[in-house]
């Protein structure tokens, strides 16, 4: 028996499902010592942005997991063909060999494998994807996600939320679907990078900003932090994130520093000294920032929809995602967190448990 596992979240940027992939086969890589199976994750020999990949850099992460490159090159192409090829010339001589995806993406010839998704927003909320083109984005997903419910053995999903809005919308060969969440340890919180404070030391003090991670998804609510912002102008607001571009209004705003990209230590750094961490955000699979700043320290407050309340119960305080004109300071000062309630959403979310639950779905 052998599981092959697409090691597509190994290379380019590491969003959440990238994270996820990473952090799970990190963990799952210290379970399987003593297992009558085998595991490889396989990649291309070619980078998506061209260079060559060496299988020596991606072995060294792992000792019980084999890294297999195969001809091709990162990308969509190589996904939905190649490693579907490799996984079925596996199944020889009497081995089975079995496809684990777990970045929310399989082959559309998949069969009988092991599928993490962690939304289907583009079945439920199609009106997110605004790009150019994003119309055929949306139509590859939804046949995809028809092809995995139909086909794989096991669904694995990131929340009991995800969980419902997969059974309400689709008709599943196996519909016992597996909660497997993200988990926060790979922030490791003393690696802190405060550079930032000197960089901005007229406007950027400790303690007394509210701190935000940004993209122009709709989802995420950008508008919801510039709007409060545009309300309490004496109220330093910093936001980072990837280049949001003119449309935002952000440089105008004389309240809001705008950092662009920030490492994990300098977010590590923003959110350990911020007023609070902020997350409107109006649909989520799961939500991972609000956690990493939980580890911080950070009072969080977010978006009042039921996944996050899930993940997060009494920990966080709510706003609601469509009024953005709402007293935060009052909000910080009159802060009362149940005794318990932070270390009850970290003791409960962990890549490690995520990962054994991997692992029972492939001993079966």
């Amino acid at each position: 028996m052998k599981y092959i596992i697409n090691g597509n979240f190994l290379y380019g940027s590491v969003l959440g499902v990238q994270r996820y992939g990473r952090e799970i086969t990190h963990e799952l890589d210290k379970l399987i010592k003593d297992k009558p199976y085998n595991v490889e994750i396989v990649m291309p020999t070619i980078d998506s942005d061209g260079t060559s990949v060496f299988i020596e850099k991606y072995q060294s992460l792992y000792e019980n997991i084999k890294i297999v490159v195969i001809e091709g090159k990162a990308g969509r192409k190589w996904d939905q063909f190649s490693f579907n090829k490799y996984v079925k010339s596996q199944n020889r001589n009497g081995e089975i060999a079995k496809p684990i995806y777990l970045c929310n993406e399989v082959s559309l010839f998949m069969k009988d494998g092991i599928a993490v998704i962690h939304d289907i927003a583009f079945k439920t909320h199609p009106d997110f994807f605004i790009e150019p083109g994003d119309w055929h984005e949306i139509i590859f997903r939804r046949m995809m996600y028809r092809r995995a419910f139909k086909k794989a053995a096991y669904i694995l999903t990131v929340s009991e939320f995800s969980k419902k809005e997969i059974l309400d919308n689709y008709q599943l060969k196996n519909p016992h679907i597996i909660v497997a969440g993200n988990g926060w340890q790979h922030f490791d919180t003393k690696n802190i990078d405060e550079l930032v404070f000197d960089q901005y030391a007229t406007r950027l003090k400790r303690g007394e900003y509210y701190f935000y991670l940004a993209s122009l998804a709709p989802n995420k609510n950008l508008r919801w932090i510039l709007e409060n912002a545009k309300e309490n102008p004496d109220t330093i607001y910093v936001i980072a994130g990837k280049s949001l571009g003119d449309d935002s209004g952000i440089e105008k705003m004389p309240n809001v520093i705008y950092l662009g990209y920030t490492s994990d230590e300098t977010s590590k750094a923003l959110m350990k000294y911020c007023k609070a961490f902020l997350f409107p955000s109006t649909y989520e699979g799961f939500g991972i920032p609000p956690m990493e700043a939980l580890c911080m320290g950070a009072r969080i407050i977010l978006g009042d929809i039921p996944v996050l309340r899930e993940i997060y119960g009494n920990a966080a305080k709510y706003v609601d995602c469509k009024n953005p004109y709402i007293n935060l300071d009052e909000m910080v000062e009159s802060w009362e967190i149940e005794d318990g309630a932070v270390k009850e959403v970290l003791n409960n979310n962990s890549w490690a448990k995520s990962a054994g639950k991997l692992m029972e779905v492939m001993d079966k």
